[in-house]
């Protein structure tokens, strides 16, 4: 469990989420920008146009799973994910997805 995130290299622009299975939802999205059947139209877009080799995907922050209920799980990843908004917004990143 923890924090993805898309990164527009050239941009410095990132989509960013949470997810209980962080290697199937990297699968997820590769696949989703790859096809271009990305919910996000700006992101999707900007894949498309920008190429494949100008984006990375990958895990900013994990959490160890130990006797929490998916809503507990999930209550910390959110906690974690605005977290990181901050930081990152703080060093100049702007979002596809978070304001």
């Amino acid at each position: 469990a923890g924090i993805f995130a898309v990164k527009n290299k050239p941009d410095n622009k990132m989509f960013i989420g949470t997810s209980l299975n962080l290697p199937a939802k990297i699968r997820g999205i590769t696949f989703e920008l790859e096809h271009g059947s990305h919910t996000y139209d700006n992101l999707r877009n900007d894949y498309k146009i920008l190429g494949k080799e100008n984006f990375e995907i990958f895990i900013l922050d994990q959490i160890e799973v130990k006797d929490e209920t998916d809503r507990e799980l999930q209550a910390e990843l959110e906690t974690l994910e605005a977290m990181w908004v901050d930081k990152l917004k703080s060093e100049g990143v702007t979002f596809y997805n978070k304001k």
